[in-house]
């Protein structure tokens, strides 16, 4: 007895030659789940934005942002702030900048560069205290600028004022409305600046005559900075934190005050940066060189740690936090950094070197679905031949991937929604695997089953499964409903060359007709190809019964190639009818 059978189907390993991958991998798997077991037909694009008459066909950058879509020409890093859901933060368009209501502010707001002239007035006795002020800037928003320069010293007895002057107006365009203005105050563990009054933004002098016991609360931006003007790479953190960086310096922003970037912070690295992601209660630093890991609940007490593995990032756009683990491109193949720290190139039995080099690693795009890594590229082979289309890779245990033909210039994945949008050619974005689309025709092409004699196979069978959801009734549905109030409009309109000689030859079909088919045989069709020794022996369309093979062909090596847009959950071919009975 011969017999072949296939269900818990996987994807490709390309690497490894046709006879030696296992049972249920393909040679060729496109457009299809493999998430089930099954040969699931993932669905066509569903288009969710359409910017026209802006044009985004040029972008590399896409972000969605309640229910408001964005776009930028360049690689943009944007994260939702950590105080309020109306603000969006982003690097990589210019400085760094803040989004309110779809107007951009520049992320920092910028201190007084002048020192306050402090003058004594009045007349006082008693003890002596040396003070000094400083003032900051107070955004509607609520953000307070590090203080400019401290004031020059006076010594201040009780019955004296102070006259403050040297205020300068508020700089414009970041929506700063007030002032508050700081006393140094001693105590037993040290001098600090207190809040004495908080005032409208304003150029006037302020007299101060509040008592001496009467401050508020301590200056928190004591030693805050604003965000460097390069700084790229934004990615949100736990606690409330952010980081980003520039050139081989990692900074972090005050716990829930996005604006502020403390130079005390800062991290230094080795190497150049190229991107940072947080993994689990890590980030991990992807550099020009050797990744590192950051740990730490407070931008205080961050420490970080050099993996001793030679993988630079060699695109950011590449960069992908699979939720369990950041994957990215380097020059050997895509390397996946797991929450606990261990490191492996995940796509070993997929590709070599040079495979993986040909898909142009350094310009893909990247993003998640499922916790795969869903890579589009664009590039050009040795030949000239342009190389278009998506992968799939599965990154835990046993390695495989699958191909899908959509093209993306840029990516983003909604992690409440966990759908993957991405930006196609014509600057329109697309839901990748629809819901409410039709199915892909999808591809299947099972390893090369060699014997060591040559065989004859007499009959096969297709286990599917052509039931529709309750979607894609509706879909199919509204399709029908669509297509026929069209064609009815089309023959109300006049004739639709369907007459005797109402068109040249060749430009259509026999009995033809101009009018649109109705779409249900999107979801019902199936054709699988049984090769022997490379040649076509038989094509059949049936699935859930047994169908004969012709009986006069042997061969060592069988193949079966399936496309359709049903599930299908086993194939059992044997050479003989009745094996097919106990087949499992």
């Amino acid at each position: 007895m011969v017999a072949i059978t296939i269900n818990s189907f996987v994807g490709e390993q390309p690497r490894i030659v046709p006879r030696n991958i296992p049972n249920n991998a393909s040679q060729n798997a496109q457009n299809t789940r493999l998430d089930d077991g099954a040969l699931t037909p993932i669905r066509t694009p569903q288009e969710e934005h359409d910017p026209s008459p802006t044009d985004w066909s040029s972008n590399q950058t896409i972000f969605k942002h309640g229910s408001t879509w964005y776009s930028w020409a360049g690689v943009v890093n944007a994260a939702p702030g950590p105080v309020a859901t109306d603000r969006l933060y982003f690097t990589g368009d210019g400085v760094p900048k803040m989004k309110v209501s779809g107007t951009d502010y520049n992320l920092a707001v910028s201190r007084s560069a002048v020192a306050l002239t402090a003058t004594l007035g009045g007349v006082g006795s008693g003890d002596v205290t040396t003070r000094v002020y400083v003032y900051t800037y107070v955004t509607d928003y609520g953000e307070e600028s590090e203080p400019n320069p401290a004031s020059n010293e006076i010594d201040w007895q009780p019955g004296n004022t102070v006259t403050l002057s040297g205020f300068e107006a508020a700089p414009a365009g970041r929506n700063i409305t007030k002032q508050r203005i700081y006393r140094s105050q001693t105590g037993q563990t040290g001098t600090y600046f207190y809040l004495i009054a908080e005032r409208t933004a304003s150029a006037s002098n302020f007299v101060d005559n509040i008592a001496v016991d009467a401050f508020q609360e301590v200056l928190p931006s004591a030693d805050w900075n604003t965000p460097p003007d390069t700084l790229t790479g934004l990615t949100p953190l736990d606690n409330g934190m952010m980081a980003a960086f520039t050139g081989n310096k990692l900074y972090f922003c005050e716990p829930y005050h996005p604006h502020a970037w403390p130079e005390k912070y800062v991290l230094t690295f080795d190497y150049p940066i190229v991107a940072v992601r947080k993994a689990g209660p890590l980030q991990v630093v992807m550099t020009e060189g050797t990744p590192y890991l950051v740990t730490g609940t407070a931008p205080e007490n961050m420490q970080s740690r050099q993996l001793e593995y030679n993988a630079p990032c060699i695109n950011a756009r590449g960069v992908v936090d699979l939720g369990y683990a950041i994957a990215y491109p380097t020059h050997e193949g895509l390397v996946v950094v797991d929450a606990g720290g261990g490191v492996k190139i995940a796509t070993r039995k997929l590709f070599k070197k040079e495979d993986w080099l040909a898909l142009s690693p350094s310009t893909i795009v990247a993003a998640q679905l499922s916790g795969q890594y869903a890579m589009f590229y664009d590039t050009t082979d040795a030949l000239g031949t342009t190389v278009q289309g998506g992968l799939f890779i599965d990154t835990v245990g046993e390695e495989y991937l699958s191909r899908f033909t959509e093209i993306a210039k840029a990516t983003f994945f909604d992690r409440t929604a966990s759908k993957l949008y991405y930006l196609d050619t014509a600057g329109k974005v697309q839901e990748f695997d629809g819901e409410q689309s039709p199915r892909h025709n999808m591809n299947w092409r099972s390893k090369e089953f060699v014997f060591p004699l040559p065989v004859g196979m007499a009959a096969i069978m297709i286990d599917a499964d052509s039931t529709l959801t309750a979607q894609e009734t509706a879909n199919i549905a509204a399709q029908n409903t669509a297509i026929a109030a069209a064609n009815a409009a089309a023959i109300a309109a006049g004739p639709v060359r369907g007459s005797l000689n109402s068109r040249a030859l060749n430009t259509t079909r026999l009995s033809g007709s101009d009018l649109t088919p109705l779409v249900a045989e999107q979801y019902e069709s199936m054709t699988a190809t049984i090769y022997a020794d490379g040649q076509a022996v038989a094509t059949i369309s049936e699935t859930n019964k047994q169908k004969r093979l012709p009986s006069d062909r042997t061969a060592r090596k069988w193949v079966i190639d399936v496309f359709g847009t049903i599930q299908i959950q086993r194939i059992a071919m044997a050479s003989r009818a009745d094996e097919l009975r106990t087949t499992p």
